[in-house]
């Protein structure tokens, strides 16, 4: 088929298109959700994702062409967002971030290609986008990250590209960044009318991870009083709670805080960062090598270096878990192991095959699970699995078709 030129008409396309968004909206007429059987609705809600990466797609790609033409000019408009904030529905600054990511898309043709083939929603896009456009070599992993991992996990690799591709401009930005932090820090509570106080706080990086290091120690503590009680509250409320047993001195414990620095050892070694190793405070970001250094005395920092230890060959018998083997899962598993779940907080370690089963103690059966994976993996029979390069999350029924050799869902 002779591919359609930007000069050429498209009132066929156009009249296509819309013949086939009648035709689906007709499909689903009178479908009521409350009556669906959940198996159909999950199929429906698959089929809605891909259509809604499809018209993701097909408007952040052509409104850059409405803003590159001027088009949205001939209805009045004094910019494209604005225009397309009328069209969608949206604000002006949401509008605003879709030209945004059309444009980096533009510079990031691997990414864009994927985008457009429904691989990468509007929010995947972006974030791939805007780290590929720097480096354009980085896509196809980018594209990887966005397909099998999570939200956060593309986020930090883009992260990590964006800081290499900064060099020493980004230390020099962090420097006067801190300094201004330090200038300017504070903590400011004020009374609010719906009731309670409001606290607000702005701080120096290491100082700020020092604090949280310290909420969040106690704050495991306080959710598994919780827990213990048959009591489920939101994270941030033990972290409220924390607070106040903090600053009171109404801990129960002194619980040891710690924060993990996550350096390269060549980084270490060498004093500046490449390629994509690393060399960040984790849970906070990035830092120079410089600072990194300047706290390896510092008691509540410890180092996870990698490198520095095999820990393909780190084995054991038994249930317990060396430290080191511990800290480099830790390490892999930042979120929970389960392919898209963010969860971050109260991660339970967890072997795949039971080790009365069989199963060692080893990196390679280990995985850090939130505590909802957690019980669907022991009362629902779920199993993580590895599918060549990716990491599935399966119930029995997918498990029986994936050792079969049986298509997938």
């Amino acid at each position: 088929m002779t591919p359609v030129t930007t000069a050429a008409p498209l009132v066929g396309i156009v009249h296509t298109l819309q013949r086939h968004l009648d035709g689906l909206r007709a499909a689903v007429d009178g479908v009521d959700p409350a009556v669906t059987d959940g198996t159909d609705a999950a199929e429906l809600v698959r089929i809605g994702v891909a259509l809604e990466r499809f018209g993701a797609s097909l408007r952040t790609r052509f409104a850059l062409r409405v803003e590159v033409t001027g088009a949205f000019s001939e209805t009045g408009h004094k910019h494209a967002a604005g225009w397309l904030a009328g069209v969608s529905g949206e604000s002006v600054g949401q509008a605003h971030d879709v030209l945004k990511t059309a444009a980096r898309l533009a510079e990031a043709p691997v990414v864009e290609q994927a985008f457009k083939d429904g691989k990468l929603s509007l929010s995947q896009a972006g974030v791939a986008a805007s780290a590929g456009a720097i480096d354009p070599s980085a896509q196809s992993g980018l594209v990887r990250t966005a397909t099998s991992g999570s939200m956060k996990e593309l986020k930090d690799e883009a992260s990590r590209i964006k800081r290499a591709a900064d060099g020493a401009r980004g230390e020099a930005s962090f420097a006067l960044k801190e300094a201004r932090a330090q200038r300017g820090r504070y903590l400011r509570t004020r009374v609010v009318p719906e009731g309670g106080m409001k606290l607000e706080a702005w701080l120096p990086t290491a100082d700020g991870a020092r604090v949280k290091a310290v909420l969040k120690a106690e704050a495991d503590r306080v959710f598994k009083e919780a827990w213990a009680a048959g009591a489920r509250e939101h994270p941030e409320a033990y972290m409220a709670d924390a607070l106040v047993r903090t600053v009171c001195g109404e801990r129960k414990s002194e619980p040891k805080a710690q924060v993990a620095v996550r350096v390269d050892l060549g980084t270490l070694r060498r004093g500046f960062v490449e390629g994509d190793e690393t060399c960040e405070i984790a849970g906070v970001g990035p830092i120079p090598v410089d600072v990194a250094k300047d706290l390896l005395g510092d008691a509540v920092f410890h180092f996870v270096v990698t490198d520095g230890v095999d820990v393909k060959a780190v084995t054991s018998k038994k249930r317990t878990i060396p430290s080191s083997l511990r800290r480099a899962l830790m390490e892999r598993d930042r979120t929970c192991a389960v392919p898209g779940c963010d969860a971050t907080e109260h991660l339970q370690i967890d072997h795949r095959w039971d080790v009365a089963k069989g199963g060692p103690t080893q990196l390679s059966n280990l995985s850090r699970l939130c505590a909802a994976h957690h019980r669907m993996k022991t009362t629902a029979g779920f199993r993580l699995v590895k599918d060549g390069d990716d990491i599935r999350w399966l119930n029995p029924d997918e498990q029986r078709r994936w050792a079969d050799g049986e298509p997938g869902p």
